[in-house]
C-alpha cells in the first residue's frame, strides 16, 4: 500500500469514530422527544380506534346523544358552541400557517 493510501484509511477511521460520536449524542438529545412522539402516535392510535367505533356504532351515539339533549340541552349547547369555535380556530390556523387540509 502506498502512502496516499494509508492516509486516506486512517481519516475514513477518525470520520468513522466522528460519526460514531455524534449518533451517540443525537441519540442522548433527541430522548426526551422520543417519548413526548410516543405519547402523541398512543393518542392518535386511540383517537383512530374511538372513531372507528363511532362509525360502526351509530345506533348507540345517537341514543347517547338524544339522551344527553333531554337531560342537559343547555350542557349540550354550551359543548357544541365551544367545539364548533375550536374546529373554526384550527380551521383557521391551518389556512394561517398554508397547512393542507
Amino acid at each position: 500500500m502506498d502512502a496516499r493510501q494509508i492516509e486516506l484509511y486512517v481519516q475514513r477511521g477518525r470520520l468513522r469514530e466522528r460519526i460514531s460520536v455524534q449518533r451517540g449524542q443525537l441519540a442522548r438529545e433527541v430522548e426526551p422527544l422520543s417519548s413526548a412522539l410516543q405519547t402523541v402516535d398512543r393518542t392518535h392510535e386511540q383517537l383512530r380506534l374511538a372513531r372507528a367505533w363511532l362509525v360502526t356504532h351509530p345506533t348507540i351515539v345517537t341514543a347517547a346523544v338524544v339522551a344527553l339533549l333531554v337531560w342537559r340541552p343547555r350542557s349540550v349547547l354550551n359543548v357544541a358552541r365551544w367545539g364548533y369555535s375550536a374546529w373554526r380556530s384550527w380551521a383557521r390556523l391551518k389556512q394561517w400557517f398554508g397547512l393542507a387540509g
